[in-house]
């Protein structure tokens, strides 16, 4: 194994990728490693997927501006009438190839109004023609391309806040904690499995214009009126569980019942998309901090509490959660952070409950202890999935084969630093499943070996059938913006073969 990634450039030393500054715009391209391991006594193994995670990033301040003149309110909304452009002004400019926008462009031709200034920017001008370009790469199908441009257009992108064109100093009023510098919206390449197309998601917080003012300080009116969007949208959405989830994660949106947090991030509430062939599918994921501190419980004790309130949930049915939580209460876990937890917006019996949770721990002696849970899971294919993550882990942060796995990654202060994990698990499953995303953007050396490595190990397993056209699509989406972060995932399977990529 070690030999294999030292072909694929691992081993070598890192060359480093400048890319010019075409546009006001950057993007971050984030790849996270992810590790899934396959518990509850079924026969798995590792194998190394990759996740391919297009952030738009811009510089500016995150700091909330309360004494901003106050923008128009989210409602009532006055729109505008498209007014016809002499040329593109989109931040994504390819004349040799206009294959790829056409249906963006149909689909452009459509929309008689926008809501708002911003929502025909992150439509015209940021992330609308992103997805476009994706969807083009990943072979499908102008039907589906028109469906997905089309629900983003319509029932997304009003709902994504104020651009920064419009504010002070580059500044977002609201910054969203869906990336680093506070854009709501991350957008994912899904390899699929073995040479079957990939599959494009996005997730997004929705914000509304008056996000951070007195009118609306926690960014709560934007949200019910996103959801009652999706209602109409989605019509196949099962919603007892997000009924539950959000009456009990729920704060007031006034002075005396949103504190915000100075000193942390203030969302609660994401959402995300999976564009499959079939269907658009939602997940919905819910923030326990602020229900933590109003009643001063901590965010474990809190969605431990949303979980077993949960319609259909027994003392029967939650032995997997039960698992965890006798995990967590081990001294060795004392110093997680638990983030988020989210539930796909389908039957209750066959969603996901997801707990997303953060070590600053970086041995991998600490990894070894949260992926067995505590030691608790002992499949023999688990413990050599993580003999084959310690060569990833060696080969992605450029860590000698001797080093000790007692020693740590070096210091990084930032608030996404350490490592994210989750959980996830449907009920009555006995144990849970686990998930690790090795933060490359913090403790790898150079983004350009990571992605030349990424296309040398898909060539070499065969899974190369759509990389051309995935190295072609971060070509266009990088050359109009500047930056580019990568970190790449990898899955166990039940079968020795590459089966999965996320």
């Amino acid at each position: 194994m070690f030999s294999l990634l030292n072909d694929l450039g691992f081993g070598q030393s890192p060359v480093t990728l400048h890319l010019s500054t075409l546009s006001a715009y950057s993007v971050s391209i984030l790849l996270s490693l992810l590790i899934l391991t396959v518990l509850n006594g079924i026969s798995g193994s590792w194998l190394p997927t990759v996740k391919k995670t297009i952030r738009s990033l811009r510089r500016g301040s995150s700091k909330l501006h309360p004494d901003r003149p106050q923008l128009a309110p989210i409602s009532p909304v006055i729109p505008f009438e498209k007014k016809p452009q002499a040329k593109d002004q989109g931040t994504i400019q390819n004349p040799e190839d206009l294959a790829e926008l056409s249906v963006w462009h149909r689909v452009d031709a459509e929309l008689e109004i926008f809501k708002s200034t911003h929502h025909q920017f992150w439509w015209n001008t940021h992330s609308g023609k992103a997805l476009a370009i994706l969807l083009h790469a990943a072979e499908y199908p102008e039907h589906l391309q028109h469906r997905d441009l089309k629900f983003f257009a319509t029932s997304v992108a009003p709902y994504l806040g104020v651009s920064r064109e419009t504010t002070e100093g580059n500044t977002l009023q609201w910054p969203s904690f869906m990336t680093d510098d506070g854009t709501p919206l991350e957008l994912s390449w899904d390899w699929g499995t073995k040479d079957g197309p990939p599959t494009i998601r996005y997730s997004i917080e929705p914000i509304g214009l008056q996000a951070g003012s007195s009118i609306d300080p926690g960014n709560l009116i934007a949200g019910p009126a996103f959801q009652e969007e999706l209602d109409r949208s989605l019509v196949d959405m099962r919603l007892e569980w997000f009924q539950h989830f959000k009456e009990f994660f729920h704060v007031r949106n006034d002075k005396a019942g949103f504190v915000q947090d100075v000193a942390d991030h203030n969302t609660s509430i994401f959402y995300a998309f999976d564009l499959s062939p079939t269907e658009v599918t939602a997940k919905v994921y819910f923030f326990p901090k602020m229900r933590a501190q109003a009643k001063g419980q901590s965010n474990l004790e809190v969605l431990s509490r949303a979980i077993r309130a949960a319609p259909y949930t027994t003392k029967d049915n939650l032995q997997a959660w039960d698992t965890f939580c006798d995990f967590s209460s081990d001294l060795s876990s004392s110093a997680i952070e638990y983030e988020m937890l989210a539930i796909d917006l389908i039957d209750p019996f066959e969603s996901r409950l997801k707990i997303y949770f953060r070590s600053r721990e970086t041995t991998f002696n600490s990894v070894v202890n949260i992926m067995t849970v505590g030691g608790r899971i002992t499949n023999p294919k688990l413990y050599q999935g993580l003999e084959d993550l310690r060569l990833l882990w060696n080969a992605l942060f450029d860590i000698d084969a001797n080093t000790s796995s007692q020693e740590s990654l070096p210091a990084v202060g930032h608030r996404t630093a350490g490592i994210l994990y989750n959980v996830e698990f449907r009920l009555g499953e006995t144990y849970p499943v686990a998930k690790i995303y090795l933060p490359v953007r913090h403790y790898a050396s150079s983004d350009a070996a990571i992605i030349r490595g990424l296309n040398l190990y898909f060539q070499h397993h065969q899974r190369g059938k759509y990389m051309p056209n995935y190295v072609k699509a971060m070509r266009k989406l990088l050359n109009p913006w500047k930056q580019l972060r990568a970190f790449i995932p990898t899955s166990a399977v039940q079968s020795g073969q590459m089966e999965h990529l996320e």
